[in-house]
């Protein structure tokens, strides 16, 4: 199985917020596609494996980069997997609204009004998936994120 948890990230790696901010914290815009066990390691009846993965997203919601954080450096295949997975993620944007005339912000086909000037920003989600068998088999399982972007 394949589960997939948020992970959340120091404030250091956080946008500062000013007290005149409001911040509206994106979310997937579709269910997100999990990664697959690699079938080549299954015969392998490896332990369960974690991967920590970094993943960079465009104002618009686009995963444009993801990176391995922790990631078995023997088996490439697992890191492999959760980028042929993540590729295929959308979000709705990052978003930062300041006082001033209500606003409409496009993106993925959707858009959205925010009183006050809003801006949509990039941010980056951290997520630990872990890969598991069951009766030697990958069975996918996620989970749905629940910690904060940066």
């Amino acid at each position: 199985s394949v589960a997939m948890q948020a992970v959340a990230a120091d404030d250091s790696q956080s946008y500062a917020v000013d007290r005149n901010e409001t911040w509206f914290e994106p979310a997937p815009m579709d269910v997100h596609v999990a990664p697959v066990y690699p079938e080549e390691l299954l015969a392998q009846k490896l332990p369960a494996t974690t991967v920590r993965v970094r993943l960079i997203v465009d104002k618009d919601g686009i995963v444009t980069d993801s990176t391995a954080l922790e990631a078995p450096p023997n088996y490439p295949q697992f890191f492999a997997a959760v980028q042929a997975a993540v590729r295929q993620w959308t979000y709705s944007p990052l978003v930062r609204s300041v006082p001033g005339e209500e606003s409409t912000l496009y993106f993925n086909g959707w858009s959205a009004t925010y009183s006050g000037k809003a801006t949509a920003m990039p941010f980056h989600q951290d997520y630990d998936i872990v890969f598991t068998q069951k009766d030697g088999q990958g069975v996918v399982t996620s989970v749905t994120p629940a910690a904060p972007p940066r």
